[in-house]
């Protein structure tokens, strides 16, 4: 059995966007992208683990994002910064 290529491997694995899956190994944030484009495209699916219209507490978001990367502190500025959640009075929302 011949053994497949690691990024055939990797787009097979991800369950999300195929142009996404070289940033992730499985459901995990293995490299944030620099490119501001694919970072953008990075963070709304992150951002898809939020449901709409619900405030989280601070160690609801941290927990969410663990599952994610662990650089949580990272991730949750990039979030906030693009607009992508808001925060207000310690909540937190998708945007």
């Amino acid at each position: 059995m011949q053994r497949k290529a690691g990024n055939v491997r990797r787009r097979e694995e991800f369950v999300g966007p195929a142009d996404l899956a070289r940033f992730f190994r499985g459901d995990r944030l293995e490299v944030i992208p620099r490119r501001a484009s694919d970072r953008a495209a990075v963070l709304g699916f992150i951002a898809q683990r939020f449901e709409l219209a619900r405030d989280y507490k601070e160690d609801e978001v941290n927990s969410l994002l663990l599952s994610a990367h662990d650089d949580i502190a990272m991730l949750r500025r990039y979030l906030v910064d693009a607009g992508l959640l808001t925060r207000a009075s310690g909540r937190y929302r998708r945007a």
